[in-house]
């Protein structure tokens, strides 16, 4: 089964030969991916809808993966157990409010993972915060696209993040090194997209001198910031 972008991405972070659970797996179509091409020996999916686990049995069934994907009905890590013996958790396609949602009512029991892989729908820079707050490093981010829209990764684990700017928890402290292929056109989206927004707020009564359109530019000029150094510090060759 091939996946797109977005959960290709997110199947990249999960170590080979781990135990996973995926948490919000809809047809479970990640699951039977990381057990076929990852080599995970048994993925725990998890969703709160019936009507989504139902169709997450069919598509098992049909991949002949019952004896390594288990189905679970059931709301956030608290489907799971200590017996379970899950090392990553996988959170992807969920928004990013509910994702710390979950991980905050999981507790010390958050601990017992060795890595979570996260794929928030939005929210990233309160999902970012959160976990540095927690004390989790950002292990990984990588970037995927799929048309027009760039979704963000972040595998986190246990351990000391140093963040040197505010601008690293809303970008991403490895995002911002601008190694990853998509960063320069996902930051360029971003500032195209802060510029129809002060296009609308100039055509409002506070025009720009109401705080929406002074928020909106300082985000723009942040993020333009970020691309002017990435400019700086990668060869030309690489840009081309």
């Amino acid at each position: 089964m091939k996946l797109k972008p977005r959960l290709a991405g997110v199947a990249s972070l999960v170590p080979c030969g781990s135990v996973v659970a995926d948490i919000g797996t809809d047809h479970a179509y990640l699951p039977i991916h990381l057990v076929r091409e990852r080599n995970c020996p048994k993925v725990i999916a998890i969703d709160k809808s019936a009507n989504n686990t139902k169709k997450a049995e069919e598509a098992v069934s049909l991949s002949n993966l019952g004896d390594k994907v288990e189905i679970r009905t059931g709301d956030g890590l608290s489907a799971l157990g200590d017996s379970d013996g899950v090392e990553i958790i996988v959170m992807a396609g969920i928004g990013g409010r509910t994702i710390c949602k979950i991980l905050i009512a999981a507790g010390k029991s958050l601990w017992r993972f060795q890595r979570i892989v996260l794929q928030p729908m939005g929210d990233l820079p309160l999902v970012r915060r959160w976990l540095f707050a927690q004390g989790f490093c950002f292990f990984r981010e990588k970037l995927a696209r799929e048309k027009d829209r760039f979704y963000e990764i972040i595998a986190a684990e246990k351990g000391k993040e140093i963040i040197h700017e505010p601008v690293h928890l809303e970008l991403g402290p490895h995002l911002v090194r601008g190694e990853d292929p998509l960063v320069i056109p996902w930051l360029k989206e971003k500032i195209r997209r802060y510029e129809g927004i002060l296009q609308d707020l100039s055509r409002s009564r506070a025009g720009q001198a109401g705080d929406k359109w002074k928020y909106y530019d300082y985000r723009r000029r942040v993020v333009r910031e970020v691309l002017d150094d990435i400019y700086k510090r990668i060869p030309a060759h690489f840009l081309d």
